[in-house]
């Protein structure tokens, strides 16, 4: 198998309940921006240790966003019944649901912003 450029790769250890990622293998990430296997990703966010996660949920923003109505989850003054605008930055709409291997195994949602970079599982050598 041909690796991408810009690899790395690290051995686990530790991480249960996880049929690609077994104990003791070998887990390689690529600096490249592809679909990882099985969604799993290397991760870093701002102010934390990287961690690896796998990739549940992206939000992204729809076709028809400027159309669809924002909807409030606590009345505020700005709040018009027929407003389609949020008082909510749109950049804070947008989080990225991660399960966290490394972890307590809960689901993380983070702001997009916050990442720093995600790198994809590309290959795993089992011992």
């Amino acid at each position: 198998m041909k690796l991408p450029d810009s690899c790395y790769g690290f051995k686990i250890q530790g991480i249960l309940d996880n049929s690609v990622l077994t104990q003791d293998c070998i887990a390689v990430f690529s600096k490249s921006e592809e679909e990882g296997l099985e969604n799993i990703y290397a991760v870093r966010v701002k102010g934390e240790l990287p961690f690896l996660g796998k990739l549940i949920k992206k939000e992204t923003e729809s076709k028809n966003a400027s159309r669809e109505r924002k909807v409030f989850m606590v009345p505020t003054p700005m709040h018009v019944p027929g407003s389609s605008v949020s008082p909510i930055a749109p950049s804070l709409h947008k989080v990225i649901m991660f399960k966290d291997f490394t972890g307590s195994g809960k689901l993380r949602l983070i702001p997009e912003n916050k990442i720093l970079w995600k790198h994809p599982l590309v290959y795993v050598q089992n011992e």
